[in-house]
């Protein structure tokens, strides 16, 4: 009958034939029977599954109220319905005396007819050339055409076509014309002042008389029939009548008063 087999595995521990180990001392190291000292802990294992919710715990405590902050204004609403009057206003105190009024009034049109004269006097300061006599400046700018045209260039500027009025208005003139060297024959500056409503009698423009003159020798003596228009001779300074649609010079009078 064939041994059992712990039996043969037991011999063969015994002989040192299993692995080829060596014999094991199988003498326990302290008295049998007693515990040994604990080993050491081994790796921590896997973590468990999550537990259930536990009961909701008590309320706690208020906090601290939170920062006020304003939000944007919305949109305007709609008008409300008009509201009753108000009570009546203090008295307000007594106006200006009636004579002190009429000084601001009279005031304010001084500053005006200052301002206006301003005005006028800077016009006269834009052109090339102008000579102030009395209230009156002669002025120009080197314009040349027909009596009709230079009439209405002048009108156009505020002002008149030359007229002198007297002998220092014919000095002023003959002294603008000279310095502008409108000293050329047959191209001398028109005046203000024709005939050719009636011959013989010249007027100015506005056809009242002319209270002042200053005729050449001999003139005005309607040349040919075709000379109804008064010219100023440079450099005598003497009146003389020409052609009115020729091209000749216009000088402007501009009063400020």
């Amino acid at each position: 009958m064939a041994p059992p087999v712990y039996f043969i595995v037991l011999l063969m521990l015994q002989s040192g034939l299993l692995h080829g180990a060596e014999p094991q001392n199988l003498n326990c190291p302290a008295h049998c029977g007693v515990p040994g000292t604990p080993g050491q802990n081994g790796l921590p294992g896997r973590d468990g599954r999550d537990g259930k919710d536990g009961a909701i715990g008590p309320k706690g405590e208020k906090g601290e109220p939170g920062v006020e902050v304003h939000g944007p204004p919305g949109k305007a609403g709609p008008p409300g319905p008009q509201g009753p009057p108000g009570p009546q206003g203090i008295k307000g105190p007594p106006g200006l005396p009636g004579n002190l009024g009429g000084d601001i009034t009279s005031l304010k049109s001084e500053i005006q007819h200052l301002n206006t004269k301003i005005a006028m006097i800077e016009k006269v300061a834009s052109f090339d050339s102008f000579r102030k006599v009395g209230q009156k400046y002669f002025v120009y700018d080197g314009f040349v055409e027909s009596f009709d045209k230079g009439i209405q260039y002048c009108k156009e500027i505020g002002g008149a076509i030359a007229l002198p009025r007297n002998a220092d208005e014919n000095k002023a003139l003959l002294k603008l014309s000279v310095a502008s060297g409108l000293n050329v024959p047959n191209s001398y500056p028109y005046i203000g002042a024709s005939d050719r409503d009636k011959e013989g009698q010249f007027v100015d423009i506005n056809g009242k008389p002319l209270t002042f003159t200053n005729w050449d020798s001999g003139q005005p003596d309607d040349y040919m029939g075709a000379q109804d228009c008064g010219v100023l001779r440079v450099p005598s300074g003497f009146w003389d009548d020409g052609g009115c649609d020729n091209t000749f010079h216009i000088v402007c009078e501009i009063e400020i008063k």
